[in-house]
Formats: C-alpha cells, structure tokens, sequence
C-alpha cells in the first residue's frame, strides 16, 4: 500500500494565492479514487491553473512514472480542447535538463479558441505533481507564468522570486 501522506502534505500546503491568482476550489480524490490523490485550482478572469498530486497507490514513485502522467496528460490536454469545440494546435512537448527543476517534463500548445494550454509534470517528495495551466492570453505570458508556478514549487512552496 502506498504512502499517501506525501501528496496530502504537499496539498495541505498549497497556498490560498498563488501571485495574483486566488484559490478557488480543491479536490480530493483520494477517498473515492485510492491513487488519484488531491487538486488545488486557482484562477481569475483570464486564466485557470489546477495542481495536481497523486501517487498512483505506489510507495516509489518514478520519473518513468511521471512521465507517462504527461504522456497521459497532453493526449487529456486535446481532449479537452475538443469538447470545448476547439482544435488544439501542434503541441510542443520538452524535457528540462535542468536538475533543479522539480517539474522537467513540459508541454505547451495553443488552442483555435485563442486559449493557451501549459502543462508541467515532475515528481516531488515521491509524489506525482502535475499543473495544467489554460490561458487566454499569448504563450509568451504564459511561459512567464509557468516559470513563476514551477520556481514556487522547486523551492517547495516557498515564495516565487
């Protein structure tokens, strides 16, 4: 049985703003849906992040784990566009080489709805964290905001500089 007291932290911790952004809503799964762990979403007007933390029910969680979470999550990205009846561009999808980024595993494609949609997943503290982050506003000030999100976590929610 996993140990999900990691993912459960690192939920509990998840600040009610994120920069401007206020919390609005968070789930959890975990009772319900052993392995799926919690959500924390923040949003305003224009824009909607949601965080997730799960472990699957595993005790070591791998990076070949969370990778296939953003194999999973990219192909979900598309759906979603769809639903929305939009058609989602080529989606740019990256590793960081970077060490210290806690979220290496990237993705970012624009939607014919004008919407931008980030996605970054990485492992932390044995757990899966994974942000989907949608915006209506040009990729470049997505990006920004994405390095903002993802330097909160690497510092362990500690505050973006």
């Amino acid at each position: 049985m996993a140990d999900v007291q990691s993912c459960k932290k690192l939920f509990e911790r998840a600040p009610q703003v994120l920069n401007d952004l206020n919390q609005i809503g968070s789930e959890v799964y975990e009772d319900s849906h052993p392995g799926l762990g919690y959500s924390a979403t923040f949003a305003d007007p224009s824009s909607k992040i949601t965080v997730f933390f799960y472990d699957h029910q595993q005790r070591d969680v791998s990076s070949e784990m969370a990778l296939e979470s953003f194999k999973q999550a990219a192909r979900d990205i598309a759906a979603i566009a769809a639903r929305r009846g939009a058609e989602l561009g080529e989606i740019n999808a990256y590793q960081l080489r970077d060490p210290s980024q806690v979220l290496p595993y990237r993705a970012e494609a624009k939607a014919s709805d004008g919407l931008s949609e980030l996605l970054a997943v990485g492992v932390v503290d044995n757990c899966i964290v994974k942000l989907r982050f949608t915006a209506q506003f040009p990729m470049e000030k997505a990006q920004v905001w994405m390095k903002v999100l993802s330097d909160y976590l690497n510092k362990g929610y500690g505050k973006p500089t």
